[in-house]
């Protein structure tokens, strides 16, 4: 008899403990999602929003020639001020297509292997090397970062098109 209430109350904990950690796991899997930190939520959430700090303009042609180095310029200005990024940090990623379209085959860690740096050619103007190997659409994903703000509140799809 004794032995029976050590193996009823093991499998009551093991059960309640069972249950509550699989409860934990529902509500942190349910909060990473509602705070955007899944991976693909939170990289279409950041892809569907406009930036927060910064407006990017492009200032130059968005046409660029297949397997030449081309450029693109972009303006950062201060989204309050209106004025010149002088102190930005342009980082970008370029791939082929839409965005989104190749998001299913990367991670967050593929796309920010990727990443460059656009040249701070001043006055709130940035220069960006672009060298593609197809021609068509791709997606240049540009984070515009002032100084103590975040990249990912700070992004903007912008197109391109290789001929």
């Amino acid at each position: 008899m004794k032995s029976l209430g050590i193996v009823l109350a093991s499998v009551i904990v093991f059960f309640s403990g069972a249950f509550l950690l699989s409860a934990y796991s529902e509500e942190s899997n349910s909060m990473m999602m509602q705070n955007g930190m899944g991976s693909m939520n939170m990289c279409q959430s950041m892809m569907n929003s406009i930036p927060q700090d910064v407006i990017i303009k492009t200032i130059s042609s968005q046409v660029v020639s297949v397997d030449e180095e081309s450029t693109v310029t972009l303006l950062v200005l201060d989204k309050e001020t209106g004025e010149p990024m002088y102190n930005a940090t342009v980082i970008l990623h370029i791939e082929k297509g839409g965005p989104m379209e190749e998001m299913d085959n990367m991670n967050m860690m593929d796309m920010m292997g990727k990443m460059f740096e656009a040249e701070n050619i001043g006055s709130g103007k940035y220069l960006i090397k672009v060298n593609v190997d197809e021609k068509g659409y791709h997606t240049m994903h540009t984070h515009g970062i002032p100084e103590g703000k975040s990249m990912m509140n700070n992004h903007m799809d912008i197109g391109i098109i290789a001929k």
